[in-house]
């Protein structure tokens, strides 16, 4: 953990949003999650940020999401190695899955646990992305949304050009046809 004293005013007021948005039941899906995808029970002796934080089970669910996606997982505890197993979860998760960066956590959310919830989150989201890519994986939330287009003829595409909305006003909707306030203004 970096040497931090504790935040004050608005920083805070942003940390405590942060801590009051942690799911403790959503942490528990992501743990189910992790398991299933290893095939193993989740570490019980150490708390969640604390199992992730070296980014090896991470590396290694990536693995068998992608396999061979992370070619090298650190097993160094130095600081720059672990956060270089999190960044390796995360490069190949926007590589090799399409998640975008918006949706992932950054690596000093998860070293430092400044904001776990946002792991929570990134977790879910390559989640979606794999059962995008592999329907066998187990699932973690809902799944992504399939694209849905709609081809219609130039029949009924020229029907649609012909209706007028009512934000246009029309003779048969509500409009101020006769409404009148007081005298009309002397110029």
């Amino acid at each position: 953990m970096a040497n931090r004293g504790p935040a004050y005013g608005l920083s805070a007021e942003v940390q405590k949003k942060i801590e009051d948005q942690y799911d403790v039941k959503l942490e528990q899906e992501c743990k189910d999650w992790i398991s299933a995808i290893l095939m193993e029970p989740f570490p019980e002796d150490s708390t969640f940020h604390e199992a992730l934080k070296d980014g090896t089970i991470l590396c290694r669910v990536m693995n068998v999401i992608c396999p061979g996606s992370i070619k090298k997982v650190n097993t160094s505890k130095m600081a720059f190695k672990i956060m270089e197993n999190t960044n390796f979860f995360l490069t190949a998760g926007v590589e090799q899955l399409g998640i975008p960066k918006s949706e992932l956590f950054q690596t000093v959310d998860l070293y430092e646990g400044t904001n776990m919830t946002q792991v929570l989150w990134g977790l879910t989201a390559v989640a979606r992305y794999a059962r995008r890519k592999n329907k066998d994986l187990p699932a973690l939330g809902p799944d992504l949304s399939a694209r849905n287009e709609r081809n219609f003829d130039e029949a009924t595409l020229n029907k649609g050009q012909s209706i007028v909305g009512m934000q246009a006003g029309g003779f048969k909707g509500a409009n101020q046809e006769g409404m009148t306030f007081g005298r009309p203004r002397a110029l």
